[in-house]
């Protein structure tokens, strides 16, 4: 633009680049494909991902209200205890929506009340995490200002979802779980997570193999059955419930030692007693063949038993010689 003053020029130059930012961020949403297939059903149940987050988002029943569903429905699909309301943060759970066709694109169309500050973008943002966006909010409430909203009014959010062809649900895909991409995800973290094809998440994507350019945007996670999500190992509720569990397998762990011990003494003392014994015995058999081997050339063998009763255990009085006994 030569012939425009420098600040006009800056200006335009401004203008062409916010323009440029506008149509990246368009296409950047074209690469998940939201728009409603010919051959799937005109709704279906299916799940959102979502985070639990500090301050207002650590409890199911904060989230639940925002969704317009049950904690126990949550709970369920986000394999948690049904009494279990408070979470830790970065907790992963999933949200069941009814998803259906808006126009020509997939949404679940979320009803929520407007409190102070807010505004499409902050709840887009934040209480949703980039499960729906300004625009697609704004397209669905044209008469209200986006940034203008009257406290307490019901507005629409159409969160982005999709149902199943007729050929992933022959493939045995159920569910195109709606997942926002965070900076560290890679495509095998993310596969692992939920039980996915990684083949499958980059066909339903078309981001090829480097997901960068998906970054806090959602995508779709063709999944044949429900993921069960890993519990957080910081939660400290999960380990005060481990706590007896550990004390009491310590306790038995301690106690069986204890018992095998006194076992494995006991088992000695009576070998050795037994032992003693046997020798005591050998040791009368060896003294009474010495001894009467002086009067026969060939002594008789008798068990030492038989002889102990004879001769009343050796009593004195049954003795007639240096080791010679009457029977």
């Amino acid at each position: 633009f030569p012939f425009l003053p420098l600040h006009s020029q800056i200006l335009c130059l401004v203008i062409m680049l916010f323009s440029t930012n506008i149509v990246a961020q368009s296409q950047q949403d074209n690469r998940t494909n939201f728009s409603c297939p010919s051959d799937s059903p005109p709704s279906c149940e299916t799940y959102v991902t979502y985070i639990a987050q500090s301050p207002n988002f650590l409890s199911l029943t904060n989230i639940s209200n925002i969704f317009d569903t049950s904690p126990l429905s949550i709970a369920r699909a986000s394999n948690l205890e049904p009494m279990d309301d408070k979470l830790v943060k970065d907790q992963v759970l999933l949200v069941p929506v009814t998803c259906g066709c808006t126009g020509n694109r997939s949404f679940a169309n979320i009803s929520y009340e407007i409190n102070q500050g807010d505004s499409f973008y902050f709840v887009a943002t934040t209480s949703y995490e980039n499960l729906t966006n300004w625009r697609a909010v704004m397209d669905l409430n044209p008469v209200l200002s986006p940034n203008k909203l009257p406290i307490g009014i019901q507005v629409v959010f159409p969160l982005f979802c999709k149902c199943p062809s007729k050929n992933q649900l022959d493939k045995e895909i159920k569910y195109l779980i709606t997942y926002v991409w965070k900076p560290g995800d890679n495509v095998s973290l993310v596969s692992d997570k939920f039980g996915a094809s990684p083949e499958d998440i980059m066909s339903e994507n078309n981001y090829g193999q480097n997901f960068t350019a998906a970054n806090n945007l959602p995508v779709l996670i063709p999944v044949t059955r429900l993921p069960v999500l890993a519990r957080s190992p910081s939660d400290g509720r999960k380990g005060g419930i481990r706590l007896p569990v550990i004390i009491g397998i310590s306790l038995g762990s301690t106690l069986l030692v204890l018992v095998l011990a006194v076992l494995l003494v006991y088992v000695y003392c009576l070998k050795m007693k037994t032992l003693n014994r046997s020798a005591s015995s050998a040791e009368t058999a060896d003294k009474l063949l010495s001894g009467v081997s002086g009067y026969v050339s060939k002594p008789t063998m008798y068990e030492t038993d038989a002889i102990m009763e004879a001769t009343m255990n050796l009593s004195e009085q049954c003795k007639i010689g240096e080791s010679v006994y009457k029977a």
